[in-house]
């Protein structure tokens, strides 16, 4: 998800991503607004982290960051359970 040009496609609720490698559905657009406004947060922190390597994000910025942790260790441990 953040990686390559997503596009989103509100009406029909769809976010593809690099020109159709990628097709997610989603159900509502309140889900689709949030996914957008992560990813689009996300990307201006890490462009900042990657050009100033010492780049500490502020406390409004950190936290978008850990939600972003959030839903990998959510994905991590249902990756997990589903091995059992």
């Amino acid at each position: 998800m953040a990686c390559g040009e997503a596009d989103f496609k509100m009406y029909s609720g769809v976010i593809v991503i690099d020109g159709n490698r990628i097709r997610l559905s989603v159900d509502d657009w309140q889900v689709m607004l949030a996914i957008k406004k992560l990813r689009q947060t996300l990307r201006q922190i890490m462009a900042e982290i990657f050009r100033h390597p010492d780049y500490r994000p502020p406390p409004q910025q950190q936290k978008w960051m850990d939600i972003w942790e959030k839903i990998f260790a959510y994905h991590d441990e249902s990756m997990a359970a589903a091995k059992k």
